[in-house]
């Protein structure tokens, strides 16, 4: 009686042992199959691609991704990726965009980084117009023109000549390898189309270029006025005290040697005359008119010459 007892139980254990395995590998699978129905294989970096590189099997990886997180534009087949040249950096991992590969048969360098109906066109720069040397490769600039007006006798002004800017390269370089720090290079090439090459090149030729880095989330295109001397000043008062030469108040201007000056004439000596024929007093001549400038909490007299 025991001994049967022990059988069953021992049966039961073992079959209630198997359908529980049995279960478990069934919902694992059931799982893992759902699991795939909802990923996608997708192409990814296998290591980081610069810019310009021309992409290889060694460059890249298939990997799953989940259906409701595949990006746009995501690259399935590797061989629509194979020998692609990157037009952006490309990290490690990250899955490759159509957006950031140059048109099929593009060949590696600044000409496959460069987009379709852009040109390159590189620019001399100085420590000054490159903004200390942090225009780097990826950025977005703006371009300033400093340079004399085509009428004759017109002095020079700045423009705003160009906006929203990429920078392709920074002298040969077309990867930004600073870690942020500045680089201080000779050309600075940038992305423009090939009316905005014309001009640029001419402003080159004609005056010189500074260029202003803008974050690249901005996409505002902003109508300037340009400047000009009278724009930088805006104050007539002080030019008219820059041509005059005066400085302030309490402060006499400068005598001109030929010309009148603001003081009152010096007094003529007089010879000695006898007690009691004293000379005639003379009527003081009167001071000359004076305007008050006020600038802030500085306050001048500035006298007018007649």
């Amino acid at each position: 009686m025991n001994k049967r007892f022990l059988l069953a139980l021992a049966g039961a254990v073992f079959f209630g042992l198997v359908s529980i395995y049995a279960a478990k590998f069934y919902l694992e699978t059931r799982l893992n199959q759902a699991r795939v129905r909802q990923q996608q294989g997708v192409v990814a970096a296998a290591v980081d691609i610069a810019p310009g590189t021309r992409i290889e099997s060694q460059h890249i990886t298939v990997t799953q991704y989940p259906r409701e997180l595949l990006p746009e534009q995501a690259m399935i087949q590797q061989s629509e990726v194979l020998g692609r040249v990157a037009i952006a950096e490309i990290p490690a991992r990250m899955p490759v965009l159509s957006r950031y590969l140059a048109g099929v048969g593009a060949q590696p360098g600044i000409s496959g980084v460069t987009a379709a109906g852009m040109r390159a066109v590189s620019v001399r720069v100085d420590e000054a117009s490159s903004v200390g040397g942090f225009v780097s490769p990826g950025t977005y600039v703006d371009v300033i023109a400093i340079m004399q007006p085509q009428l004759e006798g017109a002095r020079q002004v700045s423009k705003v000549i160009l906006q929203k800017v990429r920078v392709l390269a920074g002298g040969q370089q077309m990867q930004n390898r600073g870690e942020g720090k500045p680089t201080l290079v000779n050309t600075v090439t940038l992305e423009v189309t090939p009316a905005q090459a014309e001009k640029l090149k001419l402003a080159e030729a004609e005056g010189r270029l500074q260029l202003s880095i803008r974050n690249a989330t901005d996409l505002v295109i902003e109508t300037t006025p340009g400047a000009t001397r009278r724009d930088v000043i805006n104050d007539v008062a002080l030019e008219q005290r820059a041509l005059e030469g005066a400085r302030g108040a309490g402060v006499a201007p400068s005598r001109s040697v030929s010309g009148p000056t603001s003081e009152a004439p010096a007094r003529p000596r007089l010879a000695a005359a006898p007690v009691s024929d004293p000379a005639p007093a003379r009527k003081p001549t009167p001071a000359p008119p004076t305007i008050e400038l006020i600038e802030g909490a500085k306050r001048s007299q500035i006298q007018i010459v007649p």
